[in-house]
Parts: structure tokens; C-alpha cells; sequence
């Protein structure tokens, strides 16, 4: 939970300095952003003690979370969510529920365990992310949500990307809270040193082109600032790599309907021969024995110009050591060929377990609808979360800061969520080995595309269950 610590001082109604540049060049007032209405919370809370109720359904059920929410200074995991649980109870008195905070190591294990052993019971409610969430539903355990989707929350999403990831087998699974995009990061001091900013839109979501791209990468390498790393070794960060090139010249990781890849596509395979091509001219590096973390380590130390993988967790996690190496960040999509990214992300959101029970199943799906909805509690849920809101109608949790407005301006480019597609973790493996094959010349880009292909679309086909 320590990187979390500035995103608990927002959630608290203090100050959050992201210490990282979006998109607009306008200088705020002072570098602490107040929240005012997380402040105006305590003049708030003596109507909320007379919250009507909105239901008088009896019911035990169980929450299961995973320490996503920042909690309050000194608190325990599951703290905040107590707190929650009280508020819920204002509206719903006889619903009883019972919190666990799990484990990120050992979590996704007990409950896989739970189901593999077939009639043990499972929480009610769980708060997870959409590739563990999609395994569950194929299990046959998820409560059906489509009922949940009305036409008017549906509509107020910021991305159809974002509606795909909550399905499985075309029914809703998961109720969506919040989201955040994967994006690059660009030293300032050598971007505006070279002129390399020139070529990088600073206005709204800050979607620039591959054609710009590229000519920021060629001022950074006049000017002797070594470029980005492309690292390929080991599967950890893979969604900055895929980001990247199949954006490039508008390609996709996959087909519309998710049977087949198409890494070997003509935009695919020109968009890594022209990586190729930046990597001869010194504007790339050749990651191929390099991790994820090592390329953010270089650009964190102030090394590299720019870095594929960022994310406002990694931010916050890297701001002390940032600030001590004088390395101020600046953040962009990845470039397209026209311009219009598509973009993969992080995103939060609850299932529920099915219990056979009704009054069970309704219970939670008023607490679901209690955490994400409530006109109080959803936006500090957000903010909690250290994500953004996914529906337009929450507005701005983070008080106008600069850096927020920029995610928050990305979530409509949210594309497909890979992360559910049968075999996904297996994939994995051949993308990194497809990549340094590419890199250090061992097979042709055509060749090296069309066997991760061939193999690829090996883990689409159903496992055959062992007896």
C-alpha cells in the first residue's frame, strides 16, 4: 500500500501533487490541489444519519476485496471499507455484510481452490479485475448482471472497450468502477532541450500521430538523447510493447471477433519493421535481454528519453526517486496512423458469486450498485481506487488537477481487453519470443510474425479436460 500514500491524502479531502505534466501548459495556482467536496463531507454527514432506506430485504453476505481502496493514515486494510459497509446500512438496515481483505498473492489461489472443489461456498461479492472475473464466469460461477446495464449507465460509459472487458460469453459479469490507461512517458528536460515537443500535441488527450512520433525521436537522437527501450524479456509490461506497435499503423492484436491474431497483418508487420529501422538508426533500444522494470529504471534514473511503460501507479511509486534525479515527466498516448489510439487498461469492478440463494444474490447486487452509484460514496470509491471514473456523469474526482483531466481525456480511447480471451497467459510468452527474434535478427519480421501466429492461435482452442 506505500505507493499509495499520496492518492490516500486526496481521498482524505488534503492535497495530491502528481508531480508528472499533462496535457495543458497552463500553470496552476499552487501545487496542492484541494478536493472541496470530499472537504465539505463532515458539514454532510448529520443528514446522512437520516439516509432513507431503500430496502428492508434480510440477508447475510459476504465482500471480498483485494486492498485496492487507500485507507485512511494509520488504518488497517479493510478500515475504509467498514466505513462503507456502515453507510450502506443506513439505506439498506438488514442486510449484514461481512468484509475480507485478500491477499494479491494468495487470493486468486484460495478462490480458484474453492471452485475447483466444487461445492464450497464462495463470497458473495468480489472486487477484482476483468481476466481473473472472465475465468470465473467461464466457470459457471458469476451471477448473470445484464439487468444491471441499463440503457442510461450503458450510454454514460466512456468507452465501448470498456462495456467488452465486463462481458463474458456476451452476458455482463462485471460491474465496472473505475479505470486507467496505459500511456508513455517523455523526459522534459530533453523533449524541450531538442525540440522534440515540438511535434507532440499538449491539448487535450494529447493523441498525436506515428509520423510526429517519429520526428520527436529523431530530433531526441540529434541532439544525443538515447531513445526508449523495447524490452521484451519476460511477459511482465507486454501491454506497453502490444500498445505500441500495433497502434503504430493502426493494426490490432487480434480480429473483431477474438478467434484469430493478426500480429502477421500488413500494418502489423510494417509497423515492426519500422521499429526495426528506429532501433538501426539508435532511436530505440534493443530490450531483448531487458525487463519492463529495467526500462522503467532507465528512464527513472534520468538515462532514457522516453519509456513505453507508465501508468499513474507507476508515478506515484517512482515520484521520490524522479524528483531526486531532476526527471520531470511528461505523459502521452501511444501514436497512431491517424491519430486515434486504442489503448489497453487497468480497470476495477465486482462480480457476484452465485449462492443458489435469491435474497443473497439481490443483497449484493444492492451493495454492487450501493458501492458504484451512491452519490456520496462512488466518487471517493474512484478516488480510492488511485483510478479515474469510467461513467462521464461522475465528472472530475481529482479536483481539476492537470495530470487527472489527461487520463480521464484517454478513457474514451480504452480499446479491447485481451486479457479474457482462452490461453491469453500462454500468448504472453510466444509475443516476447516473437519480439527478440525480430530484434536481434535471428528470424524476418514475416517469418517471426507468422509462427507467433501459428502458435498463438493454439492457446484459442478449448483445453481438453483431463480425467
Amino acid at each position: 500500500m506505500k505507493i499509495w500514500k499520496k492518492i490516500m491524502a486526496l481521498a482524505m479531502g488534503t492535497v495530491l501533487v502528481f508531480g508528472i505534466s499533462g496535457c495543458k501548459e497552463k500553470e496552476p495556482e499552487s501545487d496542492e490541489i484541494e478536493i472541496e467536496a470530499v472537504e465539505e463531507e463532515p458539514e454532510e454527514a448529520e443528514p446522512e444519519e437520516t439516509a432513507e432506506v431503500v430496502s428492508d430485504l434480510e440477508a447475510n453476505i459476504t465482500w471480498w476485496t483485494y486492498p485496492v481502496f487507500v485507507q485512511d493514515e494509520g488504518q488497517e486494510d479493510g478500515a475504509y471499507e467498514q466505513t462503507l459497509i456502515q453507510e450502506f446500512n443506513k439505506k439498506y438496515p438488514n442486510i449484514q455484510v461481512n468484509v475480507r481483505v485478500l491477499d494479491y498473492t494468495q487470493g486468486p489461489d484460495e478462490i480458484q481452490g474453492l471452485i475447483d472443489a466444487e461445492g464450497q461456498e464462495l463470497p458473495d461479492v468480489l472486487l477484482d479485475e476483468p481476466g481473473r472475473i472472465g475465468g470465473y464466469a467461464k466457470a459457471g460461477v458469476l451471477v448473470n448482471l445484464d439487468s444491471m446495464f441499463t440503457e442510461e449507465m450503458i450510454s454514460d460509459i466512456a468507452s465501448p472497450g470498456l462495456l467488452s472487458a465486463c462481458k463474458s460469453g456476451g452476458d455482463y459479469v462485471m460491474y465496472p468502477l473505475s479505470g486507467s490507461n496505459y500511456v508513455m512517458a517523455f523526459n522534459r528536460s530533453m523533449i524541450e532541450a531538442s525540440g522534440a515537443i515540438e511535434f507532440m500535441n499538449r491539448e487535450g488527450a494529447c493523441t498525436w500521430t506515428t509520423e510526429s512520433f517519429e520526428q520527436a525521436m529523431e530530433r531526441l537522437g540529434e541532439s544525443g538523447y538515447n531513445g526508449g527501450m523495447l524490452y521484451c524479456s519476460g511477459i511482465a509490461g507486454d501491454y506497453a510493447t502490444r500498445s505500441l506497435l500495433t497502434n503504430l499503423y493502426d493494426g490490432s492484436l487480434m480480429n473483431e471477433d477474438g478467434t484469430a491474431y493478426t500480429m502477421n497483418s500488413e500494418a502489423n508487420q510494417q509497423a515492426l519493421t519500422k521499429v526495426k529501422e528506429w532501433m538501426e538508426k539508435g532511436w530505440f533500444l534493443n530490450g531483448s535481454g531487458s525487463s519492463g522494470a529495467d526500462a522503467v529504471a532507465s528512464f527513472v534514473s534520468g538515462e532514457n528519453s522516453f519509456c513505453l511503460l507508465w501508468s499513474l501507479p507507476q508515478a506515484l511509486s517512482n515520484a521520490q526517486t524522479l524528483a531526486d534525479n531532476g526527471v520531470e515527466v511528461v505523459v502521452m498516448p501511444y501514436p497512431s496512423a491517424d491519430g486515434i489510439p486504442s489503448l489497453e487498461y487497468i480497470l476495477n469492478g465486482f462480480c457476484i458469486f452465485k449462492s443458489g440463494d435469491e435474497k443473497r444474490e439481490e443483497a449484493a447486487r444492492y451493495l454492487v450498485d450501493f458501492l458504484c452509484n451512491d452519490e456520496k460514496a462512488a466518487a471517493e470509491n474512484v478516488a480510492r481506487s488511485g483510478a479515474f471514473p469510467i461513467r462521464a456523469s461522475m465528472g472530475d474526482v481529482y479536483g481539476g488537477n492537470e495530470e487527472a483531466l489527461l487520463y480521464e481525456a484517454l478513457l474514451p480511447y480504452s480499446g479491447t481487453y485481451y486479457n479474457q480471451v482462452e490461453g491469453f497467459e500462454e500468448m504472453r510468452v510466444y509475443w516476447y519470443q516473437m519480439l527478440t527474434e525480430i530484434l536481434n535478427g535471428e528470424y524476418s519480421v514475416k517469418d517471426a510474425t507468422d509462427s507467433f501466429v501459428e502458435y498463438a492461435n493454439k492457446t484459442l482452442e478449448p483445453k481438453e479436460e483431463e480425467e
